[in-house]
């Protein structure tokens, strides 16, 4: 908390703050302004606006005559209590303020009851508090970190915002430019973030950061109240990888994405089809496993926009032709390798509100790549064997009425059914002399369905359904 402190040892009350500073509010002027002094030790100064009717008061640690506090002051008065419009600028504001000028920043602002303390209640700021924080770190080696806690109401506070600013160095004016650059997409992705009925992932203003003058970003956003949208949030993006990790009322998901991808970077047709095929994928097993729709929608933003972000880059392979990294990537998904996963637990109610199903399900993706070199003694052939292999895991539960009625999980008068898929492909291509001379893709998949009718616990009807598929293609002539 950043407070000014009064000079000597006389201790300044909030109405005589008040006196010496002009603060933008609302609230009708008190009857009476009056100056008390007294001798004590020295204490920190609050700036307060009593209300004449014993009513809420609202308190600052610092003046408040800057544009961030006008923000602060706007967010809190609106009475919108979603993370959204409590968080509505800031981030971006905060960002300009650091392109433009030196010096670390705090600001609190708190709404409380006038019979409380404005020390008391600005101490209490991030009690209960969600938080959010964005850390980076450039390529000068400073770290610059923001922070914004939202008091919803705990303790001595009604409703609270407190932000934060701090350098660990200077900045040159180029990471300046590039810092402020992410202001807009800093607050797209908390506004996406802070939606009531359902978080959205709005990563891709932040993603395009200048990684010429900044190494690092990370932010994070933790909520202390379990029955939040969000609970928690976490990206971190650098030079060995991208990862999203969410946590909400809808689930959680997890994915990690690695931030080269194999070979000579491929066309953005190639790629776009190889995302648009995993999509397709990710809905088959939602379907499947009755994944709910919500945790469904945050999984395909955070995939696009992961791999968005990676476009155009590639992993160096010294020693191989770019020509034969040329003649290999077009026979390869054209994606970073990647491992997600999402899980949770779903229900669905029928037009009438009656709980008609509840189910829980696991879906993991993988895509990994496997460069294996097989030159010549010398080294100048630079031949390779490149082995790219897909994976999805899918195990659900789904419990089922059976009726129109509410479901009787207590009685145990339910359809249960148990989902267990496995797929895995594989791509192999071999160079010789710098040629292709081997490129083969084989799926194998194995899908088992089982059901049963319970009543009263008792199954009394089972039936079991197992698929296997397995093929084998040769990619070899489509590419001659």
């Amino acid at each position: 908390m950043t407070t000014v402190s009064a000079v000597g040892s006389t201790a300044w009350t909030a109405s005589t703050a008040l006196a010496r500073t002009p603060v933008a509010e609302t609230t009708a002027t008190p009857p009476s302004t009056v100056l008390q002094l007294a001798r004590a030790e020295p204490v920190s100064t609050v700036y307060a606006r009593p209300n004449p009717l014993m009513g809420p008061t609202r308190s600052w640690a610092s003046a408040p005559g800057d544009a961030i506090s006008g923000l602060m002051q706007r967010n809190v008065a609106s009475g919108n209590a979603s993370l959204a419009a409590q968080w509505r600028g800031l981030g971006g504001a905060l960002l300009a303020r650091l392109a433009g000028q030196d010096g670390d920043y705090q600001q609190t602002l708190v709404r409380h009851a006038s019979v409380v303390a404005a020390s008391n209640a600005l101490a209490s700021a991030r009690d209960n508090a969600v938080t959010v924080q964005l850390r980076i770190r450039t390529q000068s080696g400073a770290t610059v970190e923001l922070s914004i806690a939202v008091n919803r109401g705990a303790n001595q506070v009604q409703a609270g915002l407190q932000v934060g600013l701090h350098s660990s160095g200077p900045l040159s004016d180029a990471e300046r430019k590039a810092l402020g650059a992410l202001a807009e997409g800093f607050d797209q992705t908390l506004a996406g973030l802070g939606r009531a009925d359902a978080p959205q992932l709005d990563l891709a203003g932040l993603l395009a950061y200048d990684d010429k003058q900044l190494t690092s970003l990370e932010l994070t956003v933790r909520s202390p109240e379990a029955n939040d949208a969000l609970r928690s949030f976490s990206l971190q993006a650098n030079a060995r990888e991208r990862r999203v990790d969410l946590q909400g009322a809808a689930g959680e998901l997890s994915l990690r994405l690695d931030a080269a991808a194999p070979l000579a970077a491929a066309r953005d047709t190639q790629r776009q089809a190889a995302i648009d095929q995993y999509l397709r994928q990710f809905d088959a097993a939602a379907e499947r496993g009755h994944i709910g729709a919500e945790l469904v929608d945050q999984l395909r933003q955070a995939f696009v926009q992961l791999h968005g972000a990676n476009g155009g880059q590639a992993q160096a392979l010294d020693g191989t032709p770019q020509a034969t990294q040329n003649q290999v990537a077009p026979l390869l998904s054209g994606l970073a390798d990647f491992e997600l996963r999402i899980s949770g637990e779903f229900s669905k109610t029928n037009e009438n509100g009656y709980l008609i199903e509840v189910s829980q399900a696991r879906y993991e993706v993988a895509q990994q790549t496997r460069v294996q070199r097989r030159g010549s003694a010398s080294g100048a052939a630079g031949d390779i064997t490149v082995t790219q292999t897909r994976s999805a895991v899918l195990q659900a539960q789904i419990l089922r009425a059976l009726g129109d009625a509410e479901i009787d999980l207590k009685g145990g008068n339910y359809h249960r059914t148990d989902i267990a898929d496995q797929n895995r492909g594989t791509t192999t291509v071999d160079t010789q002399n710098g040629r292709l001379v081997r490129a083969v893709a084989e799926q194998a998949d194995q899908q088992l369905l089982t059901y049963a009718k319970l009543l009263d616990h008792h199954a009394v009807e089972t039936r079991s359904t197992p698929r296997t598929r397995h093929t084998r293609d040769d990619l070899l002539p489509t590419v001659r």
